[in-house]
């Protein structure tokens, strides 16, 4: 068992206000677009299916260009000439609430997107040194009644093969227990109940650059919920960016800083959050062994995936 250290950190963070991120000039076509969040966004008007200018990458992927699912979480995959790793992009009401990286290995990529509820855009991009291609969808959420209450998600880009893992403890709760939502009890069709709120992890990433999505649909409790990293394979200099929602949209973004390791930064306490009156309380802080919780750090083990 590891001692128990812990070591106040400066965060990076970006608190956003509804940016125009990627604002798009109509609702009825996928550009053009303005982007000033992003890594890429498209410049020119783009039509349904790929878009692959001359000598661009080759963008090959299966299935519909208009895609209605019950499930959160959509997959992407397909094959590609590019040799560097791409992004998708998620685009609702004109406004890019999500994005990410797409990991490319021996020409074929494959990620999961965190739908958010009803209609958006499912957009991914891949880049050469004579221009870049885009794949373009339409994806609507059909298993919800209006957006999440609240919604947290982790993505990182440094190393494809490093694992973090998302967690978020209910109030008082206690990490790696009942009370903690993540890989191994907070998957699946219902996730875990909490009251009058289901908690639900419908994308754990373990071999990519993430995104770790947890969503709260309503019916959120009082007190401050918990949010923690855990750099689960030990991966030394990875960087972890956590973006929270409330209503599905972007209010603050929080990424590592220093980067995690595999002695004094395995866990990070991003933030606690108040899910009902809307404030977030940042954290900041990097600890060897799993955070304390109402005084006591738990003997927690870590569950094989």
């Amino acid at each position: 068992m590891r001692i128990y250290r812990a070591a106040a950190v400066t965060v990076a963070a970006l608190a956003l206000t509804i940016v125009s991120a990627c604002k798009e000039s109509t609702t009825t076509s996928g550009g053009p677009i303005t982007c000033t969040d992003s890594p890429i966004c498209p410049s020119a008007t783009l039509v349904l299916g790929a878009n692959v200018p001359s000598g661009a990458p080759t963008i090959v992927t299966s299935g519909s260009t208009n895609v209605s699912q019950s499930a959160s979480a959509f997959v992407v995959s397909g094959t590609t000439s590019a040799t560097a790793n791409g992004y998708w992009l998620l685009v609702q009401d004109d406004v890019v609430r999500a994005w990410g990286v797409l990991a490319v290995a021996a020409g074929s990529f494959y990620g999961e997107v965190p739908l958010f509820c009803g209609a958006q855009r499912v957009y991914y991009a891949f880049t050469n040194g004579l221009g870049t291609s885009y794949y373009y969808l339409n994806a609507t959420l059909t298993s919800c009644a209006g957006p999440s209450q609240f919604r947290v998600q982790l993505t990182w880009t440094s190393n494809p093969s490093s694992d973090l893992d998302l967690h978020l403890l209910r109030p008082a709760g206690i990490f790696g227990s009942g009370n903690d939502c993540y890989f191994g009890n907070c998957t699946g069709s219902t996730g875990l109940t909490w009251g009058a709120s289901n908690p639900k992890l419908d994308v754990d990433d373990t071999d990519g650059f993430g995104p770790e999505n947890i969503y709260l649909a309503s019916g959120a409790e009082s007190g401050d919920y918990r949010i923690i990293i855990h750099d689960y394979d030990g991966t030394v200099g990875e960087v972890a960016t956590v973006r929270i929602y409330f209503d599905d949209v972007e209010a603050v973004r929080y990424t590592s800083s220093p980067a995690m390791d595999a002695t004094t930064h395995i866990y990070w306490e991003v933030a606690k959050v108040n899910v009902l009156t809307r404030v977030i309380t940042p954290v900041n802080v990097f600890t060897a062994s799993a955070p304390a919780t109402l005084g006591v750090a738990p003997l927690w083990a870590m569950t094989a995936k």
